[in-house]
């Protein structure tokens, strides 16, 4: 017997920069159930009369997604936005980490449909792993095993080498070598801790540390025309959906106190560091066995307004809303 397709709403505001051509978000949403409506107080009240999967909109509303939410607590909303963290955030009355699962980043209408695409193949496949889901097919992707302190250094050179031979602006083989640098000194230090590898407690990022074999996350990087990708994998899967979303609105948001967690085993400084160079951020979670972090950049797009830019922010895994969860 068929399975039945899961349903997703597409709500353009025609007041908003519009989610993109119909045709397109069609496309984008292949295997799901297609709703698309342009007047708020419908779409509401579709929500409460049939059960979505999914809802995308290009409005940071709270009624919608809270009657989303209400309607299906376990519905996934996507905010497709060209606003910055703190814009949206005091649009949702600051309860953007409760009612958004997926922040896709408006920096041009390829970028948000290509973002799109992903997320939502990615939720319909429970397919979550894989820096080349992001690029396009037949990509050159590298990788590395991070065998502990000793060959970090070099990593992040390789990369940087890689992005100047491939001929992207060296203000960009910059930017991947200080990603490079802080996705593996998360991976060496953090993730272990959090993952309750105590023999490995006693160090700090200032001291040489080598991994067992087990141990060693893999960094991988790859470029098509028109991004750049560097991720990150561990074997832990610790890193939890509410510590992602909290260092994220810290980061972004920036008015809680403490803005940056800088104890002993505290990911926040890398994450401030990543954040602000690029444009997307990603992270794939199976519980106690693997964890993935992707970062992408688009090189036609400058990072230079850092507090303004909008970024996509995404977290996938068994805590995330999902059609399995």
């Amino acid at each position: 017997m068929q399975m039945r397709k899961p349903a997703i709403l597409f709500f353009d505001d025609p007041e908003q920069q519009l989610l993109g051509p119909k045709m397109s978000l069609e496309v984008a949403a292949d295997g799901w159930e297609f709703y698309y409506e342009q007047d708020l107080s419908t779409a509401i009240s579709l929500m409460n009369s049939k059960k979505f999967s999914a809802l995308v909109s290009n409005v940071p509303s709270v009624p919608l997604f809270s009657a989303a939410r209400t309607a299906n607590p376990k519905i996934i909303n996507v905010l497709m936005t060209d606003k910055s963290m703190p814009v949206y955030a005091a649009d949702l009355d600051v309860r953007d980490v409760e009612l958004i699962d997926h922040v896709i980043a408006q920096l041009t209408s390829e970028w948000a449909i290509s973002d799109l695409s992903v997320t939502l193949q990615k939720i319909i496949r429970a397919d979550y792993f894989g820096l080349e889901k992001y690029l396009a097919s037949g990509s050159l992707i590298n990788s590395i095993v991070i065998k502990g302190s000793s060959n970090r250094e070099s990593s992040n050179a390789a990369v940087s080498a890689w992005v100047d031979l491939i001929g992207l602006p060296k203000n960009l083989s910059r930017l991947a070598f200080g990603i490079s640098e802080e996705l593996i000194m998360n991976a060496i230090f953090d993730a272990p801790a959090a993952g309750g590898r105590t023999a490995y407690a006693s160090f700090i990022r200032s001291e040489a540390r080598e991994l067992d074999a087990e141990d060693c996350p893999t960094l991988r990087y790859g470029a098509d025309d028109r991004m750049l990708g560097i991720s990150i994998s561990d074997p832990f899967g610790a890193f939890a959906r509410d510590t992602w979303f909290a260092y994220a609105r810290k980061v972004l948001r920036r008015r809680e106190n403490n803005l940056i967690d800088l104890k002993s085993g505290g990911a926040g400084l890398g994450l401030f560091k990543i954040l602000f160079g690029s444009h997307a951020i990603i992270c794939n979670v199976q519980p106690k066995k693997a964890t993935e972090v992707i970062v992408l950049i688009s090189t036609s797009q400058p990072i230079r307004d850092f507090d303004h830019m909008p970024r996509s922010i995404h977290y996938f895994g068994t805590e995330s809303h999902s059609l399995t969860s």
